[in-house]
């Protein structure tokens, strides 16, 4: 199931993303995988757990199990990479959210 998240996500979300280069590769150092597909587990819990019409419930456990953990975020939850908008988990969170919806046949409440 994961592994069909990620083809759709990657097939939504990587040809509009900001780090895709011309030759539809990623510009991210080999050091630093992408924060959407490295979480990406977490991220089909937290759809599953929250509903709501409205983002800001998706975003708070985002910050909360995902930003949290993260090497990029301080100690007082600021994140150079979501400040610089170089973070396509936090760039797309919405649609991510939406697309995992749609393949869970989950609708928000």
């Amino acid at each position: 199931m994961i592994s069909t998240i990620e083809k759709t996500l990657r097939s939504r979300i990587c040809p509009n993303c900001v780090r895709r280069t011309r030759d539809g590769g990623c510009s991210l150092p080999e050091d630093r995988p992408c924060s959407l597909f490295s979480n990406l587990e977490e991220i089909v819990a937290i759809v599953r757990e929250t509903h709501s019409r409205r983002i800001d419930p998706y975003v708070e456990s985002l910050r909360d199990r995902v930003c949290g953990a993260c090497h990029s975020q301080d100690d007082h939850g600021r994140c150079p990479c979501r400040d610089q908008m170089d973070c396509a988990l936090d760039s797309y969170y919405p649609l991510v959210v939406e697309e995992i919806e749609n393949f869970l046949g989950l609708e928000s409440n």
